[in-house]
Order: C-alpha cells, then sequence, then structure tokens
C-alpha cells in the first residue's frame, strides 16, 4: 500500500512559491514542482474550480517521511496523507 500527502497551493508561503521551480516531465507530462529544503518534489494538480493542489509521495522510510512533515510544519503548510 502507498500513500501520499497532499498540501494546497493557496496555503503555500509566497516566499515559497517564488524561489519554487517547476518543470513538465518529459515522459509523463506531468508538473512537478520543488520547493527550497524540501526533501521530495511535488506533482502539481489542478482540481474542480481551478483548486491547486501538490501531491507527494508519503515515504516509507521512517527518516525521509520525518524530514518532509518537519519541512511542511516548519513552513506552517497545512497537509493530509491518505493511504
Amino acid at each position: 500500500m502507498s500513500a501520499h500527502a497532499y498540501i494546497q497551493y493557496a496555503d503555500i508561503p509566497d516566499s515559497l512559491i517564488a524561489s519554487s521551480s517547476q518543470r513538465v516531465d518529459s515522459i509523463t507530462k506531468v508538473k512537478l514542482i520543488s520547493f527550497d529544503g524540501c526533501p521530495l518534489v511535488g506533482q502539481i494538480e489542478v482540481l474542480e474550480q481551478n483548486r491547486i493542489q501538490v501531491e507527494f509521495a508519503f515515504p516509507r522510510a521512517a527518516e525521509l517521511r520525518a524530514a518532509l512533515v518537519d519541512w511542511l510544519m516548519h513552513w506552517g503548510i497545512h497537509f493530509t496523507v491518505v493511504m
């Protein structure tokens, strides 16, 4: 079973958005985003009513999972984990 963490784009501080790096994966054609200090790259998804969320694979490795959670909490970004 795999889990994913989701954040709302609107909850991301403007300073993180300004310094983020975005690209479209050449194979899957999904839009990817990386943030300064974040241990993982997220996938941008546009939902209904033009809401935007970022999806991260939620790591099984405890150290990497803790690093992602610590980064989200440091920036005060609300997140949801779905298994």
